[in-house]
C-alpha cells in the first residue's frame, strides 16, 4: 500500500508528539522529585498546560460552541481525569522503571487499547477491524516489550 502524500504530514506531526511522551516522562519525574509529591506534579503540569492553552486559544480566537458540548454524551469530561491518572503513573513508573521500560510499557498499552478501541468503535470512534496487519503490530509491540523486559534490548 503506497503511502497519501497528504497524510505525510500527519504521520510527521504524530511522530513529533509521540516524541514528546519520553520527554515529558523525565520532565515530570524531574519535578515530582523537587516538589517531593506525585500529585502535586501532575496538578502543576496540568496547571502549565491550561494557561498555555489559554494562550494560544486566546491568540486563535477560538470560540467555543458550548450549547453542542453541553448535549455531548457525559463520559466526553473524563479526559482530564484519564489525563492526571496518566500523569500521576508516569511519573511513578518513570522513577521506579527509568524512561525506556516506562515508556515502552505505556506504548504498548496504547497501542493494544487503540487497536480494542478501533476494533469495536468504541467511545464515539469509528469501527476499524482487526486484520492481519494490526494483529501482527500488536504482536511486534509485544515482542518488543518482551525484549525490554527480559532485559535483551
Amino acid at each position: 500500500m503506497a503511502l497519501e502524500s497528504g497524510r505525510a504530514p500527519f504521520l510527521l506531526l504524530a511522530v513529533a508528539a509521540g516524541s514528546l511522551l519520553p520527554m515529558q516522562f523525565a520532565v515530570n519525574s524531574a519535578l515530582a522529585g523537587e516538589l517531593k509529591s506525585v500529585t502535586l506534579t501532575a496538578g502543576t503540569s496540568y496547571l502549565v498546560g491550561a494557561v498555555a492553552l489559554g494562550l494560544v486559544l486566546a491568540i486563535v480566537q477560538v470560540r467555543p460552541t458550548w450549547t453542542s458540548a453541553g448535549v455531548a454524551p457525559r463520559w466526553v469530561w473524563l479526559g482530564g481525569a484519564v489525563g492526571s491518572a496518566y500523569v500521576v503513573g508516569s511519573v511513578v513508573l518513570t522513577r521506579l522503571l527509568g524512561a525506556a521500560l516506562a515508556t515502552t510499557l505505556v506504548i504498548a498499552a496504547q497501542v493494544l487499547t487503540a487497536l480494542a478501541l478501533d476494533h469495536f468503535g468504541a467511545l464515539g470512534l469509528p469501527r476499524r477491524r482487526l486484520n492481519r496487519a494490526r494483529t501482527l503490530a500488536a504482536v511486534l509491540v509485544l515482542a518488543a516489550l518482551g525484549l525490554r523486559l527480559w532485559g535483551l534490548a
